[in-house]
């Protein structure tokens, strides 16, 4: 092993600890500037991902309660960017879409999309894939740890 290895993991976790706070800061002003939340933004994000689907498919992506997730859909229709529609294939279901006002966030992630595009001229195929298996397996950690921590604590009061 690298005698520098657990010294540059140390620093690849503080900066990952720190991206998510620079990202959560961002969301936060994006959210701010068009009179949502982060929770909404959220919605958005996972709709924006995999297209329509079941408020409660919503809720399980997001990790929010039924009555959660209805509050966050009743913001997001009086704010214009989700929509409830009636499923074409089962009329007794109702699917949660995106509308097109949600075109009007599209310009604070433009400066996101430049600096991605010069972040992949930078790094080789073989870098991208082993950032993408780094990424991808601390991320199925974290859905399954939140998902224990929800089923743990769903219900009860903050600090039971």
């Amino acid at each position: 092993m690298s005698s520098d290895k657990p010294a540059i993991f140390s620093q690849l976790i503080s900066e990952i600890r720190r991206s998510q706070a620079a990202t959560q800061r961002f969301d936060r002003a994006v959210a701010d500037a068009v009179g949502l939340n982060l929770t909404d933004m959220g919605c958005i994000d996972v709709l924006s991902q995999l297209g329509p689907m079941t408020a409660g498919q919503l809720a399980s992506h997001t990790g929010l309660s039924s009555g959660a997730m209805t509050t966050a859909l009743d913001r997001l229709e009086s704010a214009g960017f989700a929509r409830r529609v009636r499923d074409e294939q089962d009329r007794r279901r109702v699917m949660v879409e995106l509308t097109e006002a949600v075109s009007r966030l599209d310009h604070f992630w433009a400066q996101h999309v430049l600096a991605s595009r010069r972040l992949y001229r930078d790094y080789t195929a073989e870098e991208m894939r082993l950032l993408l298996k780094f990424v991808r397996d601390a991320r199925e950690f974290n859905e399954a740890r939140a998902a224990e921590v929800e089923s743990e604590h769903r219900g009860q009061r903050p600090g039971q």
